[in-house]
């Protein structure tokens, strides 16, 4: 991408307009018309919506394309932060290592000398000690034996009927319970939910399968780590994910969660571009896609899904 300032310049001197004669058509003063131009955008951090305004009337004034300056402008913006993201993590690293660094000292415990007196063999008491723990494990083995068999020998016995329970002399109707075996035989056991099938392609590119039936998933992520994040959705930009930095340093232990819901019929393919791809997680129904130490990048990183369609 050429420099935008250098080109409104560039444009500037082909109007041969100087630079106080620009400040005196488009009202803006002749200090914030040299940052524009030197390409110090840095300096209006906060004041983006001043600065496209500025762009704006310098594009009128100099017959350029509106909308393209303003392009420009919002990708360099976005390159800004970018930088200052890559220089947090650098900073967050950099102190990890310190803290881990300092993790590593430690003190080994005195080694204090033993008197033999008190540390002689006694290796009569360990064997006392070991027929003691053996008695005591038979003794249990022979109680949970002799319960056991007591039980099923009074189970067995007809004319055996537990205290607190009722006899009831008379015909019994076995209809209501032939009908609930029946129920139990036709009630399904295998309620086992189907999972969504993962295949990895490479780095950041996986392919997923639904379970057949499937109208509709949940793409859950899961943002670890400061990183600004743009989503594409059949090769569109999805008005629908916020594209901003998402997990500010407010709370490290949380992350920020992002859910969207997509209809299977209209969905192909996904291009998640993140500022980069450390410890973020990502799910689709619930079920978390197996990403590997491949997939931790820290420059920008492209995270993409393909829906496999019968």
């Amino acid at each position: 991408m050429d420099n935008l300032g250098e080109n409104i310049r560039r444009q500037r001197e082909a109007k041969h307009l100087t630079i106080e004669e620009l400040s005196a058509k488009t009202k803006i003063s002749v200090a914030v018309l040299k940052d524009i131009e030197n390409g110090k955008f840095d300096r209006y951090k906060g004041d983006e919506a001043y600065v496209k305004m500025y762009l704006k009337k310098i594009s009128n004034v100099l017959s350029m394309d509106t909308d393209m300056v303003t392009q420009q402008y919002l990708e360099l913006t976005r390159e800004i932060e970018l930088e200052d993201i890559k220089d947090k993590e650098v900073q967050n690293q950099h102190q990890d290592e310190v803290v881990k660094k300092g993790k590593k000292f430690s003190f080994e415990a005195p080694q204090l000398a033993r008197k033999p007196s008190v540390y002689e063999d006694k290796s009569h008491v360990t064997i006392i000690r070991g027929a003691i723990i053996l008695v005591l494990v038979c003794l249990v083995i022979v109680v949970i034996w002799y319960g056991f068999y007591s039980t099923r020998s009074k189970t067995k016995d007809p004319t055996f009927v537990p205290q607190n329970q009722t006899t009831v002399e008379g015909d019994v109707d076995t209809n209501d319970q032939t009908n609930q075996n029946d129920d139990n035989q036709n009630t399904p056991t295998d309620q086992t939910e189907a999972k969504v099938e993962f295949t990895r392609k490479s780095r950041l590119d996986f392919q997923f399968k639904l379970p057949e039936g499937v109208e509709e998933f949940t793409l859950k992520i899961e943002y670890n780590h400061a990183c600004w994040a743009q989503m594409y959705v059949n090769g569109k930009s999805y008005d629908k994910f916020v594209s901003k930095v998402y997990h500010d340093y407010s709370d490290k232990d949380k992350p920020e969660t992002v859910e969207l819901t997509f209809k299977v019929s209209e969905f192909d393919n996904l291009r998640l571009r993140n500022g980069s791809n450390m410890g973020h997680r990502y799910y689709i129904n619930n079920q978390e896609i197996p990403l590997t130490e491949e997939d931790n990048v820290t420059g920008v990183a492209n995270f993409n899904l393909t829906l496999e369609k019968e």
